[in-house]
């Protein structure tokens, strides 16, 4: 379960709140105004919201597209085979007759 503050109704709720206070307090002094106030903030903060959505949908996808095409690459790289070296056999130097 999502804690509290990440969830859109949690800011949706907060956005009303803080507009209501801002009317009893008498700092808004219509209701019409603080309702159109929270109506226009509720969208505003619909919008953030799924505009982040859509930015970390989109991180996700390029990050796992960059990993598959680095195993992708991985898999193309020739693999080289070391080919063993020769050991040197010690050449026996000819004696000379006496």
């Amino acid at each position: 379960m999502k804690a509290g503050y990440k969830t859109s109704e949690f800011w949706f709720t907060l956005v009303s709140f803080i507009f209501s206070g801002l009317y009893l307090t008498g700092i808004l002094k219509e209701n019409e105004q603080k309702e159109e106030l929270i109506t226009i903030v509720s969208h505003a903060v619909e919008s953030v919201i799924l505009i982040g959505g859509q930015v970390w949908i989109l991180a996700k996808y390029i990050k796992g597209r960059s990993e598959v095409k680095k195993l992708v690459i991985e898999k193309e790289k020739p693999i080289t085979v070391k080919k063993p070296r020769k050991k040197k056999v010690p050449t026996k130097k000819p004696r000379g007759k006496i």
